[in-house]
């Protein structure tokens, strides 16, 4: 079976089993807080000036946290809009949660009007995935937005997903970035 093969099975056993997860709200939301503080507890997190993050959905780690400590201390906050077409994102200043509107696969994306954000210092960038493992390296959706943006940010990746979802291996080529730092509700990971 060649890596793209084994990708989309994997792939597709895990959006399963995202789904069947998502069920338990009181426990992901525990589960979310306790990764959001192990990551405010970082050098990384406190001495950047600029936090990218994407907007959760239901079966992702909760960023909402992420967002309000940020917020709070007076970080510059991005998140990021697809490019129509392109396969590629961007990320786009905001300032409150008011700034969004649904976008790209019914997602929360920044308004048209949101300033594109500078991040070429400081920047800290939270990065989702359907399952990460023991090296950083992450599986995520399908589509590649976020291996095509690590691939030029030159800042901090930050992994955040569920201990339920952290394998011991997953497949992966060469355009697969590992994230710098993975944060789960009981470890806390470092490939950098």
């Amino acid at each position: 079976m060649s890596i793209l093969d084994e990708k989309k099975a994997l792939r597709k056993r895990l959006r399963t089993e995202r789904a069947d997860f998502s069920h338990n709200a009181e426990y992901l939301k525990g589960a979310s807080v306790q990764i959001a503080e192990k990551l405010f507890q970082t050098d990384e997190y406190q001495n950047c000036s600029t936090i990218l993050t994407f907007i959760s959905t239901e079966i992702e780690v909760d960023t909402s946290r992420i967002l309000e400590r940020a917020f709070a201390d007076g970080k510059t906050v991005a998140a990021p809009r697809c490019i129509s077409g392109k396969n590629e994102m961007d990320f786009y200043v905001i300032s409150f949660l008011k700034d969004l509107e649904h976008g790209a696969y019914g997602i929360l994306e920044p308004k048209q009007t949101c300033a594109a954000a500078d991040f070429s210092v400081g920047a800290l960038c939270i990065v989702p995935g359907l399952a990460f493992d023991l090296r950083g390296q992450r599986i995520g959706f399908g589509r590649g937005y976020y291996d095509r943006f690590l691939s030029v940010f030159k800042g901090v990746s930050c992994g955040v997903c569920f201990d339920e979802f952290l394998l011991e291996n997953i497949p992966c080529e060469n355009v697969d970035l590992p994230v710098d730092i993975l944060f789960t509700q009981s470890k806390t990971l470092r490939f950098k």
